[in-house]
């Protein structure tokens, strides 16, 4: 009886030792918050998640290109942190962005005419990126975002949108061409 009580003591403290790690999406709610995003409820459900790309070169100069990609996309910096390799930004796309309209990236629903909400509403986007060293020559570069839709002429409540993981992946590419030069 004695062993059979150690045995569900230890396998009870050995779970909760494995379960007690980042809740899933906390690390990206963090990084969004700090990247611009003041949503009061942000969702939980596993919607926002990295999309990742795993680059062979180290941290440093892989953070150098995410930086670099996005100014080119025109993404301004609201949170820069070089120490831990993070880095966010929040913009109002009412239009295109990066020469594409917004349902390239996001899907905000549709209304009875079919045409996404995305195309026809402002949309804003908080972005973050962080850079995880693996090793000394390999790093990852992990993007997410939040974006939500409002319509321009009334006042009403923000939708959300879910991204198709296409800017992220536009992220990551330009970070790799930025790199293989």
């Amino acid at each position: 009886m004695g062993r059979l009580m150690l045995v569900v003591f230890l396998a009870t403290v050995v779970g909760g030792c494995a379960s007690s790690g980042p809740r899933p999406g906390a690390d990206a709610r963090e990084l969004l918050r700090l990247a611009g995003s003041r949503e009061a409820d942000p969702p939980r459900d596993g919607s926002e998640s990295f999309v990742v790309d795993t680059l062979a070169v180290p941290a440093s100069r892989a953070f150098n290109a995410v930086r670099a990609a996005y100014s080119t996309i025109g993404i301004p910096f609201t949170h820069f942190d070089e120490e831990q390799l993070r880095v966010g930004g929040f913009v109002q796309v009412l239009g295109e962005l990066d020469g594409e309209r917004p349902s390239t990236w996001v899907d905000c629903g549709q209304g009875a005419t079919a045409e996404p909400y995305a195309n026809q509403y402002a949309v804003s986007m908080a972005v973050a990126t962080r850079v995880v060293a693996i090793d000394e020559s390999t790093s990852t570069v992990e993007t997410v975002i939040r974006a939500r839709a409002r319509a321009r002429d009334v006042s009403a409540d923000l939708l959300r949108c879910r991204s198709f993981g296409t800017f992220e992946a536009q992220i990551a590419d330009l970070v790799k061409g930025r790199v293989a030069r």
